[in-house]
Parts: structure tokens; sequence; C-alpha cells
């Protein structure tokens, strides 16, 4: 009897910890930390704590690679790609469009473009995140091929493309391409596309395409904006219409430094 009341009196009522549960708090701590590594900046500790964690989740790849890409830290970049394959995370068009835009800004435009082609989803952003990376780099047969393969195109992609043309030397496929902007009834003129098509009528002084562009500008209410009144200067001056010139730089309202030199 007494051996019977001795035992169940030692008896604890606290059920075990479970290894699940410890294996949980283990990593919300490591992911925690992780978090707390790229909020300061240390992206190779960071990259350390990864590879403690079995299964990361969506949000640490997605703050990973967005750190990545604002230190342009390729090699780094790679590592966490490499990780997720791993892991046999599947990556959603969130994702997919941040590593897309870290190869492109460091400039792996190989990997870029197999980031893309394996991508199930894609929408304007993975369209234009490539093709702006392609146009910054002169590569724009790749470009034009992608942007001809579009399902849709919004002022982003037409700007890309026709600056892209204009920042190499091909003004010719800049204005044909512009044309082709004109027709399309979902496109918009804006400050941006009509600056480099007014730099490529000005590479080719074509004063009569300008002068065109100036009237478009007016009717869409961009002539107030500085940035389009000193790309109009500027192809006026090229295309010989000094007179033109003047013109438009008397009306300037606020004459930044831009403008004056």
């Amino acid at each position: 009897m007494i051996s019977s009341s001795f035992s169940s009196q030692t008896q604890t009522h606290t059920p075990a910890p479970r290894r699940t549960s410890i294996k949980l708090n283990t990593t919300d701590n490591l992911i925690t930390q992780l978090h707390n590594l790229c909020n300061q900046k240390r992206l190779k500790e960071a990259i350390q704590i990864l590879n403690q964690i079995e299964r990361p989740p969506a949000s640490v790849y997605s703050t990973l690679i967005q750190l990545c890409c604002q230190n342009r830290a390729l090699n780094e970049g790679k590592t966490v790609h490499k990780r997720m394959r791993y892991s046999g995370f599947l990556p959603g068009i969130v994702i997919s469009n941040r590593l897309l835009d870290m190869y492109a800004k460091c400039g792996s435009l190989s990997e870029a473009q197999k980031v893309f082609d394996e991508m199930s989803e894609k929408d304007l952003c993975s369209w234009n995140t490539l093709i702006s990376a392609y146009t910054k780099l002169g590569m724009l047969k790749e470009a034009k091929k992608l942007f001809d393969e579009m399902p849709e195109r919004d002022n982003f992609s037409w700007t890309a493309m026709i600056s892209g043309y204009v920042r190499f030397d091909k003004p010719k496929e800049a204005l044909e391409l512009y044309r082709m902007q004109e027709m399309s009834l979902l496109s918009k003129l804006n400050k941006f596309t009509v600056s480099s098509v007014l730099a490529a009528s000005a590479a080719m002084g074509c004063l009569i395409i300008g002068k065109e562009i100036h009237g478009r500008i007016t009717r869409a209410g961009l002539d107030f904006d500085d940035v389009v009144w000193s790309a109009l200067m500027d192809m006026y001056g090229k295309c010989g219409s000094i007179d033109e010139a003047r013109s438009v730089f008397d009306k300037l309202v606020d004459r930044d430094i831009v403008a004056w030199t």
C-alpha cells in the first residue's frame, strides 16, 4: 500500500514536451533572426540562418531576394535561389518576378531568361522587367522578340522599347514603333515616350515629325512639363529651327538647369 501510494504521488501530470513543438519554436526563432538580420542589411549572415531552416516560408525567400536585388548581390541571390529549389519551394508570381528583377538588375540576363521561361504564369510586370533589362544593355533583338510575343502591352512596354532604340542610335526603329503605338487603343501618350520620340526626331533631323509630335503633346496636355519642353527645345535646335526653340524656351515656367544648359 505504501509503495502504491508513493508511486502515485511521484507521478507528474505535466505532459512531456513534444518534439514537434520544440521544432516549431526553433524554426520561428530562426525566421525572426533572419528577418532582423535583413532589416540590418546583414545579408550574408541572414543566408547562414536560411540554411538552418528546413522549409523556409515564402516571406523568407521574398525578403532575401529583395535584399539581394537592392544590393546587386548576384552570388548571394543565386545561393537563395538554389536553396529555394533544394527545399522544393514552388514560387508564385510575386516571388518569381522578384527573382527575375534581381537577376536583371544584377546583369545576369541568361538567368533572368531562365526564370522567365520557367514561370507557369506571367503578368505585365514579368514581360516588362525582362524587356527593360534587354533594352538597357542594347540587346534590342531579344527585347523586340519578347515585345512582339506580349499578350498585352502598357505604356511602360512601349516606352522601354522606344527609349531603347533611341539610346542605341536606332531612331528610325523608334519612330516606326511610335507609329504602331499611335494605333494602339490601349496606349496613352506620356512624357517619357514623347521625350524619347522627340530625341529620335532630333537624331534624324526630321522637323515635320517633330512638329507633329509637338501638336500631339499640346492636345494631350503634356505641354506644361519641363522634361517635355527641354526635349522640344533640343529637337527644334538640332533640326535647325532656332526660332521655334527660342519660342519654346520663352514659354518655360521653371527654367531649371537642364533648360539653361
